[in-house]
């Protein structure tokens, strides 16, 4: 691992135990136990370390590298979609995505809090928002994709809702630290997101 790994690596665990505020030259070397002066050689400024941070966690925690997301991708409920009804297609996407979305929010709940740090700073810096926006259009631009090869009627609003849907579980997951008030939201979760899929792809209504 080298110096600028090591650096990139302290910046994460940093965010994710102390929050963004704390992200120093000074800290990030004791933490990756490099010097001072290197981490002003690789990164010229904090902006640029953040950002920096910022995509090589995004690279990491890629939708496609998902284990799950891949389960869902090579299932035989999507690649013979054309052969199911709409009530079976939404079993299968229901059951693949709440397998997702337990995992993102019991096994992933480091990936989520950096996730939403990264979310407040880019409030405060173009260079980070910038790559934000385009991460976003990336995992809905996948999600259409998906959605077209499923034959779902306009995949577009179809995948931005999706996407729209599952950050906001996620965010409300995270502030709820009680493991029991967790899980009774994790119920209350599942209902919303499987109303929701049975709406896209047409199995049920708005009553």
């Amino acid at each position: 691992m080298d110096a600028k790994q090591k650096i990139i690596l302290a910046t994460l665990d940093i965010i994710k135990t102390d929050g963004m505020r704390a992200i120093r030259h000074r800290a990030v070397a004791a933490k990756a136990k490099v010097s001072l002066g290197s981490t002003t050689y690789h990164f010229k400024d904090i902006e640029d370390l953040i950002s920096s941070a910022f995509i090589y966690w995004h690279e990491q925690a890629d939708i496609d590298k998902n284990p799950y997301y891949q389960s869902l991708i090579e299932s035989d409920g999507v690649t013979q979609a054309s052969e199911q009804s709409a009530a079976e297609l939404a079993d299968t996407l229901i059951s693949y995505g709440e397998r997702y979305l337990r995992d993102q929010i019991f096994e992933r709940t480091d990936d989520r809090r950096i996730e939403l740090a990264f979310h407040n700073e880019a409030l405060r810096s173009v260079t980070l928002s910038e790559l934000m926006l385009k991460s976003w259009s990336d995992e809905v631009a996948r999600l259409e994709a998906l959605f077209i090869k499923l034959g779902i009627n306009n995949p577009n609003t179809a995948a931005e809702t999706t996407f729209a849907l599952i950050m906001q579980l996620e965010k409300k997951a995270l502030l709820i630290r009680d493991p029991q008030a967790q899980q009774q939201e994790w119920d209350k979760m599942k209902i919303v997101f499987e109303k929701h899929v049975r709406l896209i792809v047409g199995a049920s209504d708005l009553s």
